[in-house]
């Protein structure tokens, strides 16, 4: 039986600017089922938010454009719809949790009217006081104290994790769907992010609501996905279940990415690092996008670009599970 609440196939956002094409997004493919938590792993600049921004249908065009691909929801094809028709859709069945709440939250507007926005918009025929009346009781469950005060607050006048919380009832005022929670925990301090995290989980038993978790933090990944995409470059280097992307990491990227983790166990030594940087999307290198910082690449590896294969159970980019790869000296 299908489970699938969205796929994504052979997305490609690119950006058109000065220097050139910019393939922030090249050809990546992925699914989530209902119910489950997707987390999507890389370093900045890998892609990561311009996929949720494409889903959303949010990028700055220009000079950001879908180029290609597919993003399936419910069996239609959501680069299909019109503007008016995604705006249907955008905080009714899918909704985001943007990365910094202080520039996300309108600073002139009380965080009760901009939560009262919402309702309005997308449920037919409620009345200013019953929106008002859900708003609090979705600051309630996000456990924001003395919600029906806060409702007449600023974003200026609460703290990082209050808004944070408000951009959660915000999210799922509407009861989506899918959540896109982008870098939810970012500039919040190591409490405060355990009680957002503890927070999404606990809202998604309760919903059962799909949720993409876009992170650079493995910890975050480890607390909440049932399933990872490890991102690089633009392009899917792994995929599998979180148990078998911890236990096992199969791609040089990926496992460079473990190594990095601080061990609370043993004695402390520095840290092992990725050598290198990640390459300019106006440098890119001819064949896989990692080979410069590989410690395994071959010369097959400068030379083209490997395809997203099934290996053990998970899709991986990499020649070194090819026989290509083996036969080389």
């Amino acid at each position: 039986m299908d489970n699938k609440l969205i796929e994504v196939k052979n997305l490609k956002t690119y950006f058109y600017t000065d220097a050139g094409v910019v393939k922030a997004v090249n050809d990546v493919s992925f699914s989530i089922e209902q119910g489950k938590t997707l987390g999507v792993v890389g370093e900045s600049g890998c892609g990561k938010s311009i996929t949720s921004l494409s889903i959303m249908q949010l990028l700055e065009t220009p000079p950001g454009r879908i180029e290609g691909g597919e993003i399936i929801y419910r069996g239609e094809n959501l680069l299909e719809k019109s503007p008016d028709e995604m705006r249907k859709i955008r905080g009714r069945k899918i909704a985001m949790i943007f990365q910094e709440p202080m520039t996300s939250l309108n600073p002139v507007f009380t965080v009760g009217q901009q939560i009262m926005e919402a309702l309005v918009i997308h449920e037919a025929g409620i009345s200013r006081q019953q929106a008002r009346e859900k708003a609090i009781e979705m600051l309630r469950m996000v456990k924001i104290p003395l919600p029906e005060k806060r409702i007449d607050e600023y974003p200026h006048q609460l703290s990082g994790g209050m808004r944070q919380r408000v951009m959660i009832a915000m999210a799922l005022c509407c009861n989506p769907e899918l959540l896109i929670c982008d870098e939810p925990t970012t500039a919040l301090d190591v409490t405060i992010q355990a009680q957002i995290l503890d927070l999404i989980n606990e809202l998604k038993q309760k919903t059962g609501a799909s949720i993409m978790m876009i992170t650079h933090d493995l910890g975050v990944i480890a607390e909440v996905a049932d399933d990872v995409m490890v991102m690089y470059a633009g392009k899917v280097v792994e995929q599998g279940t979180t148990d078998e992307i911890f236990d096992h990491p199969m791609h040089p990227y990926t496992e460079g990415l473990m190594n990095c983790i601080p061990r609370l166990d043993g004695e402390v030594e520095e840290l092992p690092v990725i050598k290198g940087m990640v390459p300019s999307y106006d440098s890119m290198p001819k064949g896989c996008a990692f080979c410069p910082r590989c410690e395994y690449a071959k010369p097959i590896c400068g030379e083209r670009m490997p395809e997203l294969t099934e290996k053990d159970g998970r899709k991986i980019r990499c020649f070194k599970y090819e026989s290509q790869w083996k036969e080389e000296v």
